[in-house]
């Protein structure tokens, strides 16, 4: 789709006018536009104005609103192009940002005043959908309004994320919230009268919301920009109904309709799917909406059912053979029954199949269900698409037949594998993905007796040309023959060291590849959406962690580029050391884990200046600070002196990691013969007030961190509590068939919330059991770090890629096992490593690894590429894992730059 950019319709106003002088500032979302000698915008905080607009009437309004504006001087910023438009007002958009096409910054309250008004009466009559964060003007207008920041007061939190805040009548920061409701802050006095309160409003028991006179809207299911999903009472048959909501002016199509014709369609579905979807039970409007009611179907999603499955026979097995094939044949004929009806589903996954109670198969959600080749919206699920529907997404032709078939495959997939075929995102592309279908189904073959069943089956149905595609008869035909073949003789789901040198100098290449050009940028690297907010110097998402890889990188590999790339990103980073408002103790997401790296690249460059910036640094960090986890808090702090203390010898470091050690046992809360450290209430924190039991936030890393101080100092009540640590999460084990789980924090229900991650599950807590394992020689840590381990493994289908929450940590946990144990568990690594590399995107013909999304390509160390590679490099050759303190204590004091020399022959 051609980026038709709105700027020129501004350039237009201003050339009307015959204004000169106007500049315009733009990015990949928004075109800024200031008046002569007015540069950015002062105010800190104030009455903002949005005026919303639709993809069609969005030229038309913005050149209403810019005639208005440029005419009284006023700054304002606008959705740079229709397609931002077409996104920024569709059905997935951020619910509350929704519909904000053009944004104003009046100077005073008085000129807001006055350009409200004139804004309401220049873009009276055009249709735009209603801004849920804002209040409108009047009803039916397009001009809103929200109390917020303009320039506002730039914070980072005790998190280490950058936010925009407004202060209050105290000058205090306080977060500008941005929820799908007008909610000012209390000391803002809004510049209009409201709506009368309800007549409900302030009462005890207010009345239930009824729709249409009839629906008792009992919960709601989920909301979205389009509207809520809600659970209700039908009031004339008292039974249990599914209400669906289509707000105006959200979701509009080329033809003009808007997603209330979406929900009409969807209603249409209803009825030429009757008998294997649920219901109609009611279609109508109220206040501008439409609502569609249908009867609650009883049962589960297919992706539920399967998770019960494989709980039960642990995921690595798969389904039993019987019961795939039984499902299969269903599903088969559930397509079947729909194509039947000469409709195309187009979105036909496992959130759209239900399994009712008695093994019937139903579909859900039929809101893109056309004929074949109606013009339409056309729309998919990433990994259940084929190549001919992603590659042509949006408005158009419907496909044939066909792509349901594809669909039918990938679901399949699903039911054998445990995960879904997504992978990550080509460049340029789409490119096909059957080869990493035919890939990572064989190798989950190996173990998995109903995989090998269905392989041909899905091999077939997922062809990259519709023509060559199992039909839906010859899938019948194979279903109703097929046996399981035997496991082959030989065959590896291991990683190859061919593929995994490719993978590495691939990744590799990338970093290097995707470096800033541009020396004054804010970041290096790109990140993801949460990751761009954070320290741009940070281990989590920063050039710390990217730095750190690359270190070890060219210490075994020894290229000229690499060590040109360490040089660029070390000095760039020193040279930012100090640039923060407030430094942050965390070894992840603080300045902790920048001097680390820091330290190690100088070093291994030999650059004395540097390493002394880093030193200064370390020495700079908070080593008492109320959050006392590893990731943001004392705990990685502590372990930052340690690794310091080793690298140089000064005692400052040992003493200043001591304290962090007395402000970790001071921190601790003891309970029932146990010990926690729970996040204090009141931190500027989203981690405020848990308690959790992993390794990022919890038990295990500040146990860790403890077990180390003990090490290297000798003192017994940092031992003590260590060991403490290691007895409560013994008794927090939840022991089953296939291993060891820990749930995320105390206070979940037992069995509820458990994962195999480092940050806040199984990896991260065996990875504590085993030092104290190797430390106090009990062999019941060593025993629950094995069933940990046994865990990890069964989730190497279902785990993300990533260090910080999936495969390259859960990788490194395993290498950290088999170093200390040898037995099975470095061949498991090579398991993890081979799921991990599978889900492969192409870059320019580069193998690369996606981050935590499992599309996007983002070069974060512990969320992205950087930690998925440093997990390669340390499979390869061995060597310590990153960012711990396990290596001996030296046994005398080693000057500085003596060690440097040591580690640069």
């Amino acid at each position: 789709m051609h980026d038709f950019r709105l700027r020129w319709v501004v350039e237009s106003v201003l050339a009307d006018q015959g204004l000169d002088g106007w500049t315009f500032n733009e990015d990949q979302v928004w075109c800024r536009v200031t008046p002569p000698g007015g540069g950015a915008v002062q105010r800190v905080q104030g009455w903002k104005l949005h005026v919303s607009a639709t993809r069609f009437s969005a030229p038309e309004v913005l050149h209403r609103v810019a005639g208005v504006l440029v005419d009284r001087g006023c700054a304002f910023k606008f959705a740079r192009s229709i397609v931002t438009v077409e996104e920024m007002t569709g059905e997935r958009y951020d619910r509350a940002q929704c519909g904000k096409i053009i944004t104003v910054y009046p100077s005073d309250e008085d000129e807001f005043r006055e350009l409200a008004t004139a804004l309401d009466e220049a873009t009276e009559g055009l249709p735009g959908p209603v801004v849920l964060s804002d209040r409108p003007l009047r009803p039916g207008s397009l001009v809103h309004y929200r109390f917020g920041a303009f320039r506002g007061v730039p914070v980072l939190t005790d998190d280490g994320v950058f936010e925009i805040r407004v202060a209050d009548p105290d000058g205090t920061p306080v977060e500008d919230h941005r929820k799908p409701w007008f909610c000012p802050p209390a000391w803002a006095e809004p510049p209009y009268p409201g709506p009368p309160p309800s007549s409900a409003a302030g009462k005890a028991d207010p009345k239930p919301v009824l729709l249409g006179g009839r629906f008792e809207v009992r919960h709601a299911i989920r909301h979205s920009a389009r509207g809520g999903v809600y659970r209700a009472l039908d009031h004339e048959t008292g039974a249990e109904v599914i209400v669906k909501q289509a707000r105006a002016n959200v979701g509009v199509r080329l033809n003009g309709g808007d997603c209330r014709d979406g929900l009409r369609s969807e209603w249409a579905a209803l009825a030429a799917l009757a008998g294997i979807a649920p219901e109609q039970v009611h279609l109508f409007d109220q206040d501008g909406h439409t609502f569609l009611v249908e009867s609650l179907l009883p049962g589960q999603t297919l992706a539920h059912w399967l998770d019960g499955r494989l709980a039960e026979r642990g995921p690595l097995n798969g389904l039993d053979p019987a019961e795939a094939l039984l499902m299969a044949r269903g599903l088969t004929e559930l397509l079947a029954e729909v194509h039947e009806r000469g409709v195309v589903f187009q979105d036909f996954t496992p959130l759209n199949i239900m399994v009712t109670p008695d093994g019937e198969l139903k579909v859900i959600d039929p809101e893109m269900v056309r004929l074949p080749g109606e013009w339409s919206v056309r729309g998919h699920t990433v990994g259940f698409a084929a190549l001919e529907v992603v590659a042509n997404p949006g408005q158009g032709i419907v496909p044939p037949q066909t792509a349901d078939l594809y669909s039918l495959g990938t679901v399949l997939f699903l039911l054998v594998v445990g995960t879904a075929p997504v992978f990550g995102k080509d460049s340029p592309g789409p490119l096909s993905v059957h080869d990493r279908i035919a890939a990572m189904i064989t190798a989950a073959g190996r173990r998995n007796a109903a995989a090998r069943m269905l392989t041909p089956a899905v091999l077939g149905l997922t062809a990259d040309d519709p023509e060559q595609r199992w039909s839906l008869d010859r899938v019948r035909d194979f279903l109703a023959t097929c046996t399981v073949p035997a496991a082959v003789d030989g065959a590896v789901d291991r990683l190859s060291e061919a593929d995994r040198r490719r993978f590495t100098d691939d990744g590799l290449a990338y970093l290097l590849a995707t470096i800033a050009s541009d020396d004054d940028t804010r970041r290096l690297w790109p990140s993801t959406d949460f990751g761009d907010a954070t320290d741009p110097l940070n281990v989590q998402h920063g050039s710390a962690g990217i730095l750190g890889v690359l270190v070890l990188a060219d210490r075994l590999l020894r290229r000229d580029e690499l060590r040109a790339a360490v040089a660029r990103v070390a000095d760039w980073t020193a040279r930012r050391r100090d640039a923060v408002p407030k430094l942050l103790p965390g070894l992840y997401f603080g300045r902790s884990g920048t001097a680390w790296a820091l330290h190690d690249a100088a070093r291994h460059l030999g650059d004395e200046e540097m390493a002394q910036q880093a030193i200064d640094l370390a020495l700079a960090v908070p080593v008492e600070w109320p959050n006392p986890d590893v990731c943001h808090g004392v705990a990685g702090s502590t372990l930052t002196q340690l690794h310091m203390w080793r690298a140089t010898g000064r005692t400052e470091f040992l003493d200043r990691a001591v304290r962090g050690g007395d402000a970790m046992l001071a921190a601790a809360e003891h309970r029932d013969g146990h010990v926690y450290w729970p996040v204090p209430a009141g931190l500027d924190s989203l981690l405020s007030g848990i308690t959790h039991l992993g390794f990022a936030h919890g038990v295990a890393g500040v146990g860790y961190a403890l077990l180390t101080l003990a090490r290297d100092t000798g003192e017994e009540r940092y031992l003590t509590t260590a060991v403490a640590a290691g007895k409560t999460l013994a008794a927090e084990a939840e022991l089953g068939p296939w291993g060891a789980h820990w749930r995320s924090d105390r206070e979940d229900e037992r069995g509820t919330g458990m994962r195999t991650s480092w940050c806040s599950g199984a990896s991260g807590v065996g990875t504590f059991l085993l030092r104290l394992w190797q430390e106090t020689g009990d062999a019941e840590y060593l025993s629950l770090t094995e069933q940990a381990a046994m865990a990890v493994r069964q989730a190497r289908w279902s785990s993300a890629t990533a260090a910080c929450h999936g495969l390259a940590g859960n990788g490194e946990f395993l290498l950290d096992l088999a170093d200390a144990v040898g037995g099975p568990y470095r061949g498991w690594a090579e398991e993890l490593a081979a799921s991990m590399v599978l889900r492969h995107g192409v870059h320019d013909e580069r193998l690369v690894v996606p981050d935590e999304s499992a599309s996007g390509t983002a070069a974060d160390y512990n969320t992205g590429l950087g930690g998925a590679v440093g997990f390669l490099l340390r499979l390869a050759h061995g060597g310590p894992r990153p960012w711990m303190v396990d290596a001996p204590v030296r046994s005398a004091a080693v000057d500085p730059c003596r060690s440097m020399q040591l580690a640069t022959p």
